[in-house]
């Protein structure tokens, strides 16, 4: 059998017009670049249809007048918030990439491995916002918990913080959730300092690891050596979902981390071995990015997660970063870390 990714067609209606940066021909210009370059390793994949989420589904994590509104708002084209419009058709793409999503975790448990577009993660319980309308990570998430699964780990590599998924679960200690992300003071949404750590009985399952700009691959390395790996350890997850797209390319157009294309596959690859010699399940959701090098990024991911080795590059020269430039974030970073570590500390004796 071949590695199970969700897609349907329909996901082009998850779109918020010609001049924003989220448009839904992502998906479609994705899967027929994939095929069309890297025939081989499109064959490997066992494309499965999604069905969309039920409000049954969508209340494990969103409230039920949320969902009303939102479906208000459609009809008159509506604001979530002001980058995040309502058009005719997003509410049944979202709920398409919900059921998705849902559906790749589960197969993950089966399988071992599942793929699929997801990480709308910037939507809350009562809220959505930043091209989010309804938190597909965190509903798998609280399906598998319906499911009767307690150690869920889910990994956020976007460059965004993942606020959405962070409040569902604040105060849930059966979710490890962390954020590797761009550090909340230079990008939205503005939250997941290293001292938000969860809240109640959750305190110590929420962990922000904000990077500084540029921070390049190598640093990704020192947080995943020094944070991510040892937390896997310590808490043995029954499944890892990993979520986050393209946006840490130096190439993207909002945000400004500085990864390579290898950057970004080694950072993919790493996790997936990490998950394999743990024997994890893993469910790899990638859906952001932004500027002219989406697919680029996403093939860059899953090279990574599958282990490939195609060739792929990018027309634009990344910046020279002077020595002392580098060295300067190394140390920012490596303070970061050890911040991070002592707020951790009093809940993980690894610390």
């Amino acid at each position: 059998m071949g590695i199970p990714f969700f897609y349907h067609t329909d996901f082009a209606s998850y779109d918020f017009g010609p001049s924003h940066p989220f448009q839904g021909s992502r998906f479609d210009r994705f899967m027929q670049e994939l095929a069309e370059r890297f025939p081989a390793v499109f064959a490997r994949l066992d494309i499965m249809q999604p069905q969309p989420a039920g409000n049954e589904l969508l209340e494990l994590v969103h409230d039920r007048s949320y969902i009303d509104r939102v479906i208000a708002l459609e009809k008159r084209r509506g604001y979530l918030s002001v980058d995040t419009q309502l058009l005719p058709g997003s509410i049944d793409a979202a709920r398409l990439i919900v059921g998705a999503s849902t559906a790749a975790a589960r197969e993950a448990l089966r399988t071992g491995l599942a793929l699929g577009f997801g990480g709308l993660h910037h939507a809350g319980p009562d809220y959505g916002e930043g091209f989010c309308i309804f938190n597909d990570v965190a509903v798998a998430a609280a399906a598998l918990l319906k499911d009767g699964k307690d150690r869920i780990l889910i990994l956020d590599t976007d460059a965004h913080q993942g606020n959405g998924t962070m409040d569902v679960f604040i105060e849930d200690p059966r979710v490890l959730f962390i954020s590797l992300h761009q550090d909340p003071r230079t990008l939205y949404p503005g939250r997941g300092y290293a001292d938000e750590v969860g809240e109640g009985a959750g305190k110590g399952y929420t962990v922000n690891i904000p990077m500084p700009t540029l921070s390049g691959g190598s640093m990704y390395d020192l947080a995943l050596d020094e944070i991510v790996f040892p937390l896997i350890d310590a808490f043995k997850p029954e499944i890892i979902i990993r979520n986050g797209g393209s946006d840490p390319l130096y190439t993207d157009t909002l945000t400004n981390l500085g990864l390579t294309l290898d950057d970004l596959s080694r950072l993919m690859r790493r996790i997936a071995e990490k998950a394999k010699a743990a024997n994890v399940p893993l469910v790899d959701l990638f859906l952001s990015g932004y500027g002219p090098y989406v697919t680029e990024g996403w093939l860059a991911i899953l090279r990574g997660t599958l282990g490939e080795s195609f060739e792929l590059s990018l027309p634009e020269q990344m910046k020279f970063i002077p020595p002392e430039d580098r060295a300067r974030i190394e140390r920012v970073t490596r303070a970061m870390i050890e911040y991070l570590r002592a707020n951790l500390r009093p809940y993980w004796s690894i610390f």
